[in-house]
């Protein structure tokens, strides 16, 4: 399989009328990464078009890049009310911090200063000082720097991207299931007017397509096409629909709620106004960039019957012991963690063991077991003595269409701000009636 570009993501606030020195330096940065390093630059002016999602496409090429430049102009840090360029800043810092392997290059240029930074209240404490400036120099020496870093960074990372599992599951299933005259026509019929050509084999170059426009609907007829003339028994648009789908849900949602999983570990609870866990997962999902399989693979969910938490804590405690050992150590898992006969000696050394055993699969997976189940007070209350007892979980409690009026105790966080009422239920029926259209 022929290699992929690399793709650069340029943050910027470009104008060729109020700021054309900053034009011509982005312009003349994009050209040389496409020439001396064979890049893809990713930048708005050029790659997106009318009637695209663009705040979905902005966060999506966020996550696809391989690398960012910040370009930190008067427009962008100095001007009122300037928010974008700081948003995406701290949005791909957010990455950096994530796998530190991950390249981000800030360049202040048109006479901007630390000092500027400092004075910008979404910038002041980005830190963005820590990291490569080349102060002192011309702007084509700028672009020097910012290329021969790309050259050396590049080269030594093998930076995770995003979305890559997302593509690599797209073009699995198109290089086994898709016929060649269905690639090509969906390529030709959709994309052949578009700007943005990689020059990369067919399927790949449509994998690449669909992931990139897959915050829209507009990738479900690209879908339908590719799956012409495809064997029935593959369900090729089921597998392509399913894996797409969870791109076109609200990023913002889907980050703040894997913010507030990582930050509640053993530390109370969250409520998510959602009727059961299907959206959860989804947003989990559209959060981490992984198909279904690869999420479970990392991610235990826990989904607690009615009633789980009637009896006292120490019955509590004990049932839940047996649905952590299940969910990690498979059915019988709970079982397996004593051969002692005696009651009271069998159930300490099965809790050892089993805090013993959630810290390394806390270790391994890098990820908390998410313990979700519908929401009643007195089982918020009982979060916070559990969460204490098994320090790798978070507790998640979904309240129906609306959040509870009552404020929540100290210990429970809302995702907020959350969508609206019912939409969940809107998200559940369109996937399961476009899905049944795919075949799935």
């Amino acid at each position: 399989m022929a290699q992929r570009k690399l793709r650069i993501f340029i943050s910027h606030s470009a104008n060729a009328i109020e700021e054309p020195a900053t034009q011509a330096f982005l312009d003349a940065l994009a050209a040389r990464l496409q020439g001396d390093l064979g890049c893809e630059p990713l930048t708005d002016q050029k790659d997106l078009t009318a009637g695209d999602e663009w705040l979905q496409r902005l966060y999506a090429w966020m996550g696809l890049c391989d690398a960012a430049v910040v370009l930190l102009s008067p427009r962008a840090v100095t001007r009122e009310n300037s928010t974008w360029v700081p948003r995406e800043a701290n949005l791909l810092l957010w990455r950096k911090a994530l796998d530190p392997r991950f390249v981000v290059i800030p360049v202040l240029i048109g006479g901007v200063t630390p000092a500027d930074l400092a004075g910008n209240p979404f910038l002041a404490d980005a830190r963005l000082t820590d990291l490569q400036f080349a102060p002192g120099l011309a702007e084509a020496a700028k672009i020097d720097g910012i290329v021969r870093a790309l050259r050396e960074k590049l080269g030594a990372a093998a930076t995770r991207l995003a979305f890559e599992p997302v593509r690599v599951h797209v073009e699995d299933c198109i290089q086994r299931y898709a016929p060649d005259a269905s690639v090509d026509a969906a390529l030709a019929q959709h994309y052949g007017a578009d700007p943005w050509q990689p020059f990369v084999p067919p399927r790949e170059k449509l994998s690449l397509k669909l992931v990139h426009r897959a915050v829209s609907p507009t990738v479900d007829p690209v879908i339908a096409d590719v799956t012409l003339g495809s064997q029935g028994d593959a369900r090729l648009g089921a597998r392509l629909f399913e894996v797409l789908f969870p791109m076109r849900l609200p990023a913002g949602c889907a980050c703040d709620l894997l913010a507030l999983c990582r930050s509640k570990e053993g530390h109370g609870s969250i409520l998510v106004n959602a009727h059961d866990t299907w959206a959860v997962r989804m947003l989990l999902r559209t959060a981490t960039g992984l198909p279904k399989d690869d999420l479970l693979r990392c991610w235990h969910i826990i989904e607690l019957p009615d009633g789980w938490g009637d009896d006292d804590l120490n019955e509590i405690t004990r049932f839940l012991a047996a649905e952590l050992a299940e969910a990690i150590l498979g059915t019988n898992g709970w079982d397996e963690l004593s051969d002692r006969t005696d009651p009271a000696e069998r159930l300490k050394e099965q809790l050892d063991a089993l805090t013993f055993q959630l810290a390394e699969a806390r270790r391994e997976t890098g990820a908390p077991i998410l313990v979700c189940a519908a929401y009643r007070p007195r089982w918020v209350e009982l979060a916070t003595a559990l969460v204490g007892r098994f320090p790798t979980t978070v507790f998640l409690f979904w309240t129906g269409s609306e959040l509870p009026s009552l404020a929540p105790a100290a210990d429970c966080t809302p995702l907020a701000p959350s969508w609206p009422a019912g939409r969940d239920r809107e998200w559940q029926l369109t996937y399961r009636r476009k899905l049944k259209q795919f075949g799935g």
